[in-house]
């Protein structure tokens, strides 16, 4: 009898366990696909950031195939491609500082360069902590899944309107000048060609050369560009997330059947969630809004510069950095009330909290003493710049202040 129930269990043991993984796999193909919620709406900006050697996409072991192995490989040589070429170009800046001719004053020359530098550098920090970035959408995802009392406003439709709409908008600008510079004169568009490459280029190549090396300077352009309007879509919705997220739990506080328990967990579980994306975005953010600054207020002292250059510009040229400017103005007013928003609803948790009493289902003194205490001590959590500034409303405003302050400096050096 013995021997025949173990020959059972050997006879059985492969159906077992055949059945197991089977269910094991319906599990998790469904926990993701759950999870993937918002990985789905934003898919669209996420492939998009392959052009500027960025990928952020959520790779399954379970998805891999032969032909999706080589497509990623190919993906991967690609994003390894952009950014050798960028620093490539960044190399030819960080030389034209030191060969340059002085058609152009050199403090201009550098602060209109090292915009270019910025963006070049500010890819290769994403591109290094880019399986960071993709945990904390992942993160995010699960988060945004958990949303029960308050509508999910983010829609793939728009988000794939706005990928295709606000860069093309950046890529016209450029075209402009670029086709711009070609109207003008054979001349004109060579000394427009060999200031991208720093004045490396002799005059003597064929005009055709010429065209084909502004092609490549407009790609350049374009991907830094692309870079930037995709990078500014993805922290919108990481702090759009974050807010629907915070809502969602002080809208939790004081709904029917809540407990302590479940109040402690979730808001955690929230508070974990902004540390981990400050932790992984403080930084990025910090020389992406730095940026913004920058370029800015280059933008006002080159318009106020003695013996101005852009007095003999193409009215294109002008118009182009005026509406780069309020672009960037946009941009900038955007992310930073955003990201303060965090901070004001950590705030208005807190509040909250002290009315719990009036909840219909009320928890005990000791359980409402204790959860006061534990968001007491979280209250001053929100998004930083790389840890040494808090993103408040206070010092959204105060920004304005040491914006200024910045661009009468620029213009005084």
């Amino acid at each position: 009898m013995y021997g025949s129930e173990e020959n059972s269990k050997h006879t059985l043991s492969p159906y077992h366990n055949y059945s197991r993984s089977v269910i094991k796999t319906a599990i998790d193909d469904e926990e993701e696909k759950q999870d993937s919620e918002l990985l789905r709406k934003i898919h669209p900006l996420l492939v998009v950031f392959l052009f500027t050697g960025l990928d952020f996409r959520h790779q399954s072991p379970r998805q891999r195939t032969k032909n999706s192995v080589r497509r990623e490989t190919v993906t991967t040589i690609s994003c390894a491609l952009i950014h050798i070429i960028s620093w490539i170009f960044a190399l030819l800046i960080f030389w034209g500082a030191f060969v340059n001719e002085n058609s152009i004053p050199l403090k201009q020359y550098i602060m209109n360069r090292f915009v270019e530098i910025l963006i070049i550098f500010l890819r290769s920090v994403l591109y290094w902590r880019r399986k960071d970035i993709v945990n904390i959408l992942r993160h995010l995802s699960s988060a945004y899944n958990k949303i029960k009392y308050l509508s999910k406003n983010l829609n793939r439709r728009i988000m794939l309107v706005f990928v295709i709409v606000y860069p093309g908008i950046y890529l016209l600008l450029n075209g402009v000048i670029f086709f711009t510079s070609i109207a003008e004169s054979d001349e004109h568009f060579k000394n427009y060609v060999r200031g991208s490459y720093i004045t490396v280029i002799p005059l003597t190549l064929s005009i055709d050369v010429y065209y084909l090396l502004g092609v490549i300077q407009f790609l350049f352009l374009s991907i830094n560009s692309l870079t930037m309007c995709l990078l500014v879509i993805l922290l919108l919705v990481v702090f759009t997330t974050l807010n629907l997220t915070l809502q969602d739990y002080f809208k939790s506080i004081s709904s029917s059947g809540v407990t302590f328990a479940s109040l402690q967990k979730h808001y955690t579980s929230v508070m974990n969630t902004i540390k981990e994306v400050d932790k992984c975005l403080s930084f990025p953010l910090f020389v992406f809004l730095g940026m913004h600054i920058f370029f800015m207020f280059f933008i006002i002292s080159i318009f106020y510069w003695p013996a101005n250059w852009l007095d003999n510009s193409p009215t294109a040229l002008k118009y182009f950095f005026r509406l780069v400017f309020i672009l960037y103005l946009l941009q900038y007013c955007a992310m930073t009330t955003l990201a303060a928003k965090v901070h004001e609803n950590v705030q208005n948790i807190k509040t909250e909290v002290a009315k719990i009493s009036n909840c219909p289902s009320v928890p005990t003194d000791v359980e409402q003493l204790l959860l006061i205490s534990k968001i007491n001590s979280h209250s001053n959590i929100c998004l930083t710049l790389w840890g040494f500034m808090n993103i408040t409303r206070n010092s959204v405003f105060s920004s304005f202040g040491a914006l200024l302050t910045f661009g009468i400096v620029i213009r005084d050096i």
